[in-house]
């Protein structure tokens, strides 16, 4: 099943303080994360049951090299990304159904 990709704003945001964190620390890094990210993205969309739920309907994909989790739900051939969080935050930021 080809499955349709959308990013909430929240993940958008998240995204975009991420990328400016790690461009700031080194410049290139941001698209280093991005290209992570991508990465992360394609393989959500090829196996969206490979990882694990946080809770039932909230899966969590963390990224390679990247201290980030990629939460996302699978729903009526649609990934919805909910959020992409650092994973020293505190689960209550960890999005609820």
């Amino acid at each position: 099943m080809a499955y349709r990709l959308r990013v909430s704003d929240r993940a958008t945001q998240e995204i975009g303080e991420a990328f400016d964190w790690y461009q700031e620390q080194q410049p290139g890094l941001g698209g280093e994360f991005l290209a992570a990210l991508d990465s992360q993205f394609r393989s959500i969309l090829l196996m969206p049951r490979l990882y694990a739920q946080t809770q039932p309907g909230i899966r969590r994909a963390l990224l390679p090299r990247f201290p980030y989790g990629v939460f996302y739900a699978e729903k009526a051939g649609t990934i919805a990304i909910l959020a992409v969080i650092q994973t020293s935050r505190s689960p209550k930021r960890w999005p609820r159904k």
